[in-house]
């Protein structure tokens, strides 16, 4: 075999590969086309490997998946946006087949071409496509061209819009519920697509309380996307290069020239009669801009109506997607032909039959609120949230019931959530240690508190005035929230518990301690560990509002209980809690009343509790000095070097060196090193190993 065929038989293995009687094997060659097409060249990729690959499309639903994925980042490799037509005859088969997983990545992909094509080749190709999808016989291809609809109409001629209106209009009075379903799903999208974007009038300013004064800071990322990995085969392939024409032919790329972007080769196009950039080539785009006018006149028109006969719908999965596409047609249209068109019709959604429906209407309530002018929004829509409250089925409350934070911002012309606040730490569910755990080998799971915060750059004072005169706050949400304390249902108790705490900075002192305090005294007693959890994580929020003297006389009580809870989250997270408590009590109130709590954890059974002791104890010991760690804690630890349970000696050991941190070298001398160094004859291997580990 000669260099040059040994260089190339990795290619040859992948193509072969395709072949495969093996699933596995021609997965594994799909996932690896842009090193086949990069060898191949543009030419032949065009003319050979998409029509080869084209015959495959009644494969394995698993690799047409991978196909339809790999299409949507060929355009390099084909010639660059030019030859990206040439891409869409397989995935406009690939966007007709029966699994839905394969449609809508193929969907997908050709959403993610349509950017490279002119107007001239939107016009020529892509148009054409969506028309022959829907008005096929099957209703796979006319789902799929519902999703294409709104990328198109911007970009072609006023003519084909016409069509593609009446194309949806048919579309949407489809004898298949899951083409109505998708046109449901988009109507949104493409009243957005027809007017440009959403309406000057809907901004957050314009729904935000005049007396309130708020300087919003945001900021704007895009997370770069990633980059696929060249396999090892590649790197065997001798790279084309674009030094002269004559290399570029021997390296088979056919008048492309390469890029270097990371761990990939990506050929781009070079002597290309016509432009790949659409904003510098739009052929005649200006004598078919849309006008926001006219386009808002055609969703009056046309979107609208069909809005309205698909949300009364006999299918529930067709009424479920159109409440989806409320909030874009209300940015489309503004809000005050919303008022006109959309409001009645968010009502009604309360009387639907079904459930779904009117959880889907408490999802997207905030939104919806935000968008509609304030006093609209006010006399209109306040009675359906607290309608939503009222729901009879249960997981619709427990929607609502998470709203209520959000709801009540909006009420006073905040932001549904702060811009300034820090976003919440992620949860992790993995973690599923018994109450019986005590290995040292486990680790504590990360439980973190989110932070109290209060707008920075709001006059909160003012915020409780407002809040206080304010008749939907106080005699609509509050009292909706005091019926729901002993709603039956778990999942609504929970998803309140969640978000009433955060009504306390908002509403001030006063109202929290009306209303919510003895919410929260309910909920921290609730047999729910989930609805006591989810309160004692939202504490803090309460802290700088009722004063200190409804803290250590109605609060701590409550909490002291809870530190001898059976479920070992909720002692956690009452751990967590303390050094806020320390902040609002002192030192000789905490020293009465919690730190022999704090000290009686250090030999909790379950071995995450007992480390979160650990470092309590070092927080506190941070903030009340020296002198109370000699005093309160140093003796605890002399105490547990000498217990009978080897597991509290190891805790033992666990405080010294979190100790040695903190406090004076002359503490170490005389109190830490000794406990340890008697320690280096414990009988327990455990115990020994980890004196030696830790104190080296």
């Amino acid at each position: 075999m000669s260099d040059a065929q040994g260089a190339y038989y990795p290619l040859a293995v992948l193509i072969e590969e395709l072949r495969n009687e093996d699933v596995q094997l021609r997965l594994n060659s799909i996932r690896q086309l842009k090193t086949i097409a990069l060898a191949l060249g543009a030419e032949k990729t065009r003319s050979q490997l998409i029509p080869f690959l084209n015959e495959t499309i009644y494969d394995e639903d698993e690799v047409l998946f991978a196909l339809a994925e790999q299409f949507g980042s060929l355009v390099p490799y084909v010639g660059g946006a030019e030859y990206a037509d040439s891409l869409l005859p397989p995935l406009e088969s690939l966007a007709s087949v029966e699994e839905v997983t394969v449609r809508d990545k193929a969907v997908e992909s050709m959403r993610k071409l349509a950017p490279e094509f002119t107007q001239t080749a939107m016009e020529e190709s892509f148009y054409p496509l969506v028309r022959r999808l829907a008005t096929g016989d099957w209703f796979t291809g006319r789902t799929s061209a519902c999703a294409l609809v709104s990328v198109i109409y911007p970009r072609v001629s006023k003519s084909k819009r016409s069509e593609l209106l009446e194309l949806l209009q048919k579309l949407a009075a489809d004898e298949t519920p899951m083409v109505r379903r998708a046109v449901a799903g988009r109507l949104g999208e493409l009243a957005l697509a027809m007017s440009g974007g959403p309406r000057a009038e809907t901004s957050v300013e314009g729904t935000s309380n005049p007396k309130i004064q708020i300087q919003h800071s945001s900021g704007d990322s895009t997370p770069p996307g990633s980059t696929d990995k060249v396999s090892e085969a590649v790197h065997n392939i001798p790279p084309p290069t674009s030094q002269t024409t004559e290399s570029e032919g021997k390296a088979g790329t056919h008048g492309t020239e390469l890029r270097q972007t990371g761990d990939n080769i990506i050929p781009s196009a070079s002597g290309t009669t016509r432009s790949s950039n659409i904003h510098g080539n739009v052929d005649g785009a200006a004598d078919n801009a849309l006008d926001p006018a006219l386009e808002v006149n055609n969703i009056l028109a046309v979107i609208l109506p069909m809005f309205s006969r698909l949300v009364v719908d006999e299918q529930e999965s067709v009424r479920l997607m159109a409440v989806e596409s409320i909030v874009g047609l209300i940015h489309a249209i503004g809000p005050a032909e919303a008022e006109t068109h959309l409001v009645e019709q968010i009502q009604n959604m309360l009387i639907d039959k079904a459930w779904r429906v009117r959880c889907m209407v408490a999802e997207k309530f905030i939104d919806i609120f935000m968008a509609i002018r304030p006093n609209a929004a006010r006399s209109r829509l306040v009675p359906v949230f607290i309608d939503l409250l009222h729901d009879d089925e249960a997981e619709v409350r427990a929607v609502a019931a998470g709203k209520v934070k959000a709801f009540a911002r909006c009420l006073l012309g905040l932001p549904p959530t702060d811009p300034n606040a820090p976003p919440p730490p992620p949860i992790d569910e993995s973690s599923s240690l018994s109450p019986e755990a005590s290995d040292e080998d486990l680790k504590m799971p990360e439980v973190q508190l989110p932070k109290p915060h209060i707008d920075t750059d709001v006059n909160m004072e003012e915020v409780w005035a407002t809040a206080a005169s304010d008749e939907a706050i106080v005699s609509s949400l509050l009292p909706a929230i005091k019926t729901l304390t002993t709603d039956s249902n778990t999942h609504v108790r929970s998803a309140l518990a969640s978000a009433i705490l955060g009504l306390a900075p908002l509403i001030g002192n006063t109202l929290t301690v009306e209303h919510l305090l003895p919410v929260l005294l309910a909920y921290l007693k609730d047999d729910s560990p989930e609805v006591r959890f989810n309160l004692i994580s939202n504490l803090e929020h309460v802290n700088c509002v009722i004063g200190l003297d409804h803290l250590s006389g109605t609060l701590l009580p409550a909490v002291i209980q809870l530190a001898e809870d059976p479920k070992w989250r909720v002692r956690l997270v009452i751990i967590e809690y303390m050094p806020m408590l320390a902040d609002q009590l002192g030192i000789d109130v905490f020293n009465s009343k919690l730190t022999k709590l704090c000290l009686d954890w250090l030999v909790d059974e379950v071995y995450a509790v007992r480390e979160a002791a650990v470092e309590n104890l070092v927080r506190l010991g941070t903030k009340f000095g020296n002198e109370w760690v000699s005093d309160i804690f140093v003796p605890k630890v002399a105490q547990l070097a000498v217990d009978t349970n080897y597991l509290h000696r190891m805790i033992c050991l666990q405080c010294v060196i979190s100790l040695s941190e903190i406090v004076n070298p002359s503490v170490c001398k005389e109190h830490l090193l000794p406990t340890t160094l008697a320690m280096q004859t414990d009988n327990v291997p455990n115990v020994r190993f980890k004196r030696v580990t830790k104190t080296k």
